[in-house]
């Protein structure tokens, strides 16, 4: 799932450097790297929210 999360935005960040820039090449690969930090950057924001969600249920279940 991580993986085709990442390929899905690569090509999506490729297209739209190739549709809104020149259709070269660097451009592509460019917009490709942007997907992928993207990307991540989601991917991190979700697990720590997670893990902060989980640790909040624990500390309100040790004062309960």
């Amino acid at each position: 799932m991580l993986i085709k999360i990442l390929l899905i935005s690569a090509l999506i960040g490729s297209a739209m450097a190739i549709f809104f820039g020149k259709s070269t090449k660097e451009n592509a690969a460019k917009g490709a790297a942007g997907g992928l930090l993207i990307a991540l950057s989601f991917l991190i924001q979700l697990f720590f929210f997670g893990l902060i969600s989980i640790a909040g249920i624990w500390v309100v279940s040790k004062i309960l």
